[in-house]
């Protein structure tokens, strides 16, 4: 089934994921600049010819239509990216098709299972099938920094009746944890003859940073002499917790720069904090305010353990990501994304933290997403699950609580359905190296084709 659309389906995929749409200065019809705005008009020029009815809002997010009647089934994919970071071995926005994989920013998170949605409607549409309600695909350009793509779709056009987002994973996401960002800031006074003068690392507050920088300056001939001995205290600890790292220094000043394992923010655990390891690399060498406060309340822990905030229900322990970091002229600030069990709240949290770091730190929640549960047995959800096993004949897995946020939140009745699986190459986000294999495409085309289908006609 899927042969007669594949080509296109390749062909659309690699010019969007050629089209950068990291957030960006806005520009006149695209509140999140100039890549998101082309791309979110290449995508609609396509879903015209395709014989949708397209709408473009404000460049805010856009939307491709069939069918009539009063209700109607959302499928809501973003064409907004995170940062490419680095360490990619095709070019991040290449989109090339190389071994049966189509590489670059986006593929898996979120334009390439988008796209495919929007033809496997095409294909219920040739096949003739009637639509007695609306079936809506919408293209949203802000998902990732904030989601005020929709928050606009929201304030102009009609909500969904019930629908889906192929944002996360198979076979289905009946709930998704409360997420929160979290800022805490301070001053800080370095002492002795070496002494830090800067640090920064990460790209984004919702990824793990995989790199970051850090100077250090010497004061004085005595000064010169103790940098050497830093230094080499420093690269013993970070060899020794096998951290990978660079060092260029003079007489007076050393530059290092250290490297980690990018991971999405929802899953600390999966990758390589380079900021936390840099400054666990510092602790007991340099005397630093920010060095002390850092190692002893947050450390390397990534469920908040060091922070006074560790928390953990029937679908695991709260998720504590350290985004961002900066450190400059006796100031610092640390970027925290969180994931939160449904026994605690952003509340809850930032008293526990603030009872941690003391009067000396503020503190400050700057978003809070709240959580949902759907019931597992809702018509929906069977559905969704009864499609996925289907095609797949994998009957064992079970719906899943996940700790993404995805636009599934900003709706009524609305889920998270795929792409990610196992089985059909590796699917990574928010990370180097991003792609989607043919495999994997026709997988997650047969799967919604059977889903959409079935979910039209509920």
């Amino acid at each position: 089934m899927i042969k007669k659309y594949l080509p296109d389906i390749i062909e659309t995929i690699s010019k969007a994921v050629q089209i950068k749409t990291v957030l960006d200065t806005p520009v006149e019809g695209g509140p999140f600049g100039q890549g998101n705005k082309d791309c979110l008009e290449y995508v609609l020029s396509v879903a015209d010819k395709l014989g949708f009815r397209t709408v473009n809002l404000d460049g805010y997010c856009g939307y491709a239509e069939i069918g009539e009647g009063d209700e109607i089934v959302g499928i809501i994919g973003h064409l907004d990216v995170v940062p490419e970071g680095d360490g990619w071995k095709v070019p991040a926005y290449s989109g090339a098709l190389v071994d049966d994989e189509i590489w670059g920013r986006g593929t898996i998170d979120d334009k390439g299972p988008t796209i495919i949605s929007m033809y496997v409607i095409k294909a219920l549409m040739d096949e003739g099938m009637k639509f007695d309600r609306r079936v809506r695909i919408i293209f949203g350009c802000n998902e990732e920094t904030g989601s005020r793509c929709m928050e606009h779709y929201l304030e102009v056009d009609e909500p969904i009746t019930y629908g889906v987002t192929p944002d996360s994973n198979f076979p289905v996401i009946f709930a998704e944890k409360s997420i929160n960002n979290i800022f805490l800031s301070g001053n800080a006074e370095g002492r002795g003859r070496v002494r830090l003068t800067y640090f920064d690392g990460g790209i984004v507050i919702n990824a793990v940073p995989d790199v970051c920088r850090f100077t250090l300056n010497a004061e004085g001939m005595l000064g010169k002499v103790e940098m050497n001995k830093a230094i080499v205290k420093i690269s013993k600890k970070l060899d020794s917790n096998g951290i990978k790292f660079t060092c260029e220094s003079q007489d007076d000043w050393a530059k290092f720069v250290v490297y980690g394992k990018a991971a999405h923010g929802s899953v600390p655990q999966h990758g390589v904090n380079a900021v936390s390891y840099a400054l666990d690399g510092l602790d007991g060498i340099i005397d630093d305010d920010f060095v002390v406060f850092y190692n002893k309340c947050i450390g390397t822990c990534v469920h908040g353990e060091k922070l006074g905030c560790f928390a953990q229900d029937e679908y695991g322990k709260i998720a504590v990501n350290i985004g961002l970091c900066h450190y400059e002229d006796g100031k610092f600030e640390v970027r925290i994304n969180s994931r939160l069990p449904f026994n605690t709240n952003s509340q809850k949290m930032v008293d526990e933290i603030k009872s941690t770091v003391g009067d000396s730190v503020k503190v400050d929640l700057k978003s809070s997403s709240q959580g949902f549960k759907m019931d597992k047995d809702s018509k929906m959800i069977k559905a969704l699950m009864n499609a996925y096993a289907t095609v797949t004949g994998d009957y064992e897995s079970q719906p899943i609580c996940s700790a993404g946020g995805t636009y599934a939140r900003e709706f009524s009745n609305c889920v998270a359905f795929g792409p990610e699986m196992d089985g059909y190459g590796e699917m990574i986000i928010h990370e180097p190296n991003e792609r989607i294999s043919l495999r994997a495409i026709e997988a997650i085309f047969n799967i919604y084709h059977q889903a959409y289908r079935d979910l039209i006609s509920l």
